[in-house]
């Protein structure tokens, strides 16, 4: 005759720890980034992010010296998602965006490469006083 044993404690374990669902993107959107001829660097984007609907959409923006990389903890303006440039110094023709969650059970860090010529696209002088300017054609997705 065999007998087989399930452990009370494995089975409790499975139900003391519940599974979090996540959705494995987040949503950039109005994307867009400008370079002036005086060597600012402006971006602004609008994120949300269905794993914390309470916190998104929430708008990042940024305004450093193009050319130099932004503040190392730039964050969007409800402060839970860190914005950062993981191959440094930004090149609106070609960067790579990063994002961090900041805070919540869901730990989230994801980033994107962005190359003018796609969705992403670059025009040199569009307008007195603008040496570059960006912008992303419809929703951007970012794994995370």
């Amino acid at each position: 005759m065999k007998i087989t044993v399930v452990s009370p404690p494995l089975v409790a374990g499975a139900i003391a720890f519940p599974i979090i669902e996540r959705d494995s993107s987040i949503q950039i959107s109005d994307f867009w980034a400008r370079a002036s001829a005086g060597s600012s660097a402006t971006m602004h984007f609008s994120l949300t992010d269905p794993n914390y609907p309470d916190d998104t959409p929430t708008d990042c923006n940024l305004i450093w010296s193009y050319g130099s990389s932004p503040k190392e903890n730039a964050r969007c303006n409800n402060s839970q998602y860190y914005i950062h440039f993981p191959d440094g110094a930004v090149d609106f023709n070609l960067f790579t965006l990063g994002l961090e969650r900041v805070s919540g059970p869901i730990a989230e860090n994801g980033h994107v490469l962005l190359r003018s010529g796609t969705q992403w696209s670059c025009v040199d002088n569009p307008e007195s006083g603008v040496e570059l300017s960006c912008s992303y054609d419809g929703v951007l997705g970012m794994s995370v």
